[in-house]
């Protein structure tokens, strides 16, 4: 009998939980989901760069490693005094850790063979704020040193600005086109729901050279920089992008 009761009263405290369960859930209102139209815009803008970073090598072989590493030190060392006449600020101006390999007779880098030479190397990086400079600048670094010319990276010192904008015009241009949507619906555009930037968008930068040059010195000329040097050289522009996605709620 008392196993009965106990049966009983379970059950029924079961019963009286579901309820209040059922209760309770009827109580939560459903969330309504706004009717939205999503549209994305795109907007471009080129400008003339007024900056131009420029990246060298300076490398020498030898067999012998203590006349290598001397020759490459006078090398970067004259390349750097004459950057820095060229107008480069010691903030703008940035030299790495040079780096020591040894060339073996089984032509690759193992330890498997007698070394046949040494080669000592470092890169040399500076920023100009002068563009127009950019071929002096580099005709004078391989005069000085430099035995390898890596692609002149062309940019804006307002990209932070430029980039504002482009996104301004982006969000601009996909509330255009979800006006004209919903406008070919019957309807109109209301508050913005949700707002994505494309990751990918940004600086397309450009180049001054195609590819890179690489070449072994022979002799060094005086490395006095000139601007009566007559060069082509075309700039021409860069690209600023942004992409945005946006969703407006429908009225």
């Amino acid at each position: 009998m008392k196993t009965i009761l106990l049966f009983i009263a379970a059950a029924i405290t079961f019963v009286a939980a579901a309820i209040t369960s059922l209760v309770v859930f009827r109580k939560v209102p459903e969330s309504a989901m706004p009717r939205l139209i999503s549209t994305t815009g795109s907007a471009e803008l080129h400008v003339v760069p007024d900056l131009a970073d420029l990246h060298f090598q300076v490398e020498v072989r030898s067999v012998n490693l203590a006349l290598a590493r001397q020759q490459q030190a006078e090398r970067a060392t004259k390349l750097l005094a004459a950057l820095r006449a060229a107008g480069v600020t010691e903030a703008e101006l940035q030299s790495s850790q040079s780096q020591i390999r040894a060339n073996y007779t089984n032509g690759s880098y193992q330890e498997t063979g007698k070394v046949t030479f040494y080669q000592v190397s470092q890169s040399v990086s500076c920023t100009l704020h002068d563009i127009k400079k950019v071929p002096d600048v580099t005709a004078v670094a391989v005069a000085m040193g430099a035995t390898g010319v890596e692609e002149a990276i062309l940019r804006t010192s307002q990209l932070r600005k430029l980039r504002d904008e482009a996104r301004a015009k982006a969000i601009h241009a996909a509330k255009e086109k979800a006006t004209a949507l919903a406008k070919e619906l019957g309807a109109k555009v209301g508050k913005s729901y949700s707002i994505t930037e494309d990751a990918d968008t940004g600086l397309t930068p450009a180049w001054s050279n195609a590819n890179s040059t690489n070449f072994q010195r022979t002799e060094m000329g005086n490395g006095r920089f000139s601007d009566d040097t007559t060069s082509v050289f075309a700039p021409g522009t860069i690209s600023i992008s942004a992409r945005i996605s946006v969703a407006f709620v429908l009225e």
